[in-house]
């Protein structure tokens, strides 16, 4: 029993922590008190099962992920879509993490979706490293520098990450595009936040 509870809370932490959410902001995503999770954190609270259900949720996880065993795949993940963790409703931005937990990961791999006129916020963002976009539906500019580039359904665009950008839908439809990169845990929780938000319009 005890090991069973070592292993939730520590799962709970770390992937809070992958995240770059503080307790407040895992509160506030899953709809349980900030100290409520710290003490399943840290051992001092056996939770419910409603209340497993709602951290699960603001983990972008399923709640038979928190308490199953642990795995020994550390090196190879399956990560089945139905399973991919969702940030956002959709009606204005999703996006969807497309890679799975490998220990200390090289790259990270996210679908979003974007409504039309809407962007990914007013400042412009930049961490060491590359990244990749391959649009899958509609248009997205990005505004890299000094120079914006209109991505259309099967380009590319492969940059240095430590160049200061931001993206929009430029198209009249919804726009779909994948961003594979390394992203810093600081840089992550941003984004998160702005999407959660709804993003912004144009």
């Amino acid at each position: 029993m005890q090991e069973a509870l070592d292993q939730l809370s520590r799962r709970i932490r770390d992937w809070r922590e992958r995240l770059d959410l503080s307790l407040n902001e895992l509160a506030a995503r899953s709809d349980v008190s900030a100290s409520t999770i710290q003490k399943i954190e840290t051992r001092q609270m056996v939770p419910s099962v409603a209340i497993l259900m709602k951290i699960a949720d603001g983990l972008g996880r399923r709640p038979s992920e928190l308490v199953g065993e642990e795995g020994q795949e550390d090196e190879v993940v399956l990560l089945r879509a139905k399973d991919h963790a969702m940030i956002g409703d959709g009606s204005r931005i999703r996006v969807e993490r497309l890679s799975g937990d490998l220990f200390d990961p090289a790259i990270e791999v996210w679908r979003l979706t974007i409504a039309r006129g809407y962007d990914s916020g007013e400042e412009k963002y930049a961490y060491d490293g590359e990244e990749v976009v391959l649009c899958e539906q509609g248009e997205i500019t990005f505004s890299i520098g000094k120079e914006e580039f209109i991505v259309g359904v099967g380009d590319s665009l492969h940059f240095k990450s430590n160049i200061p950008r931001r993206w929009w839908n430029s198209g009249n439809s919804r726009a779909r595009f994948l961003i594979i990169g390394n992203f810093p845990k600081g840089l992550r929780s941003k984004l998160h936040r702005q999407i959660q938000k709804g993003g912004r319009k144009r």
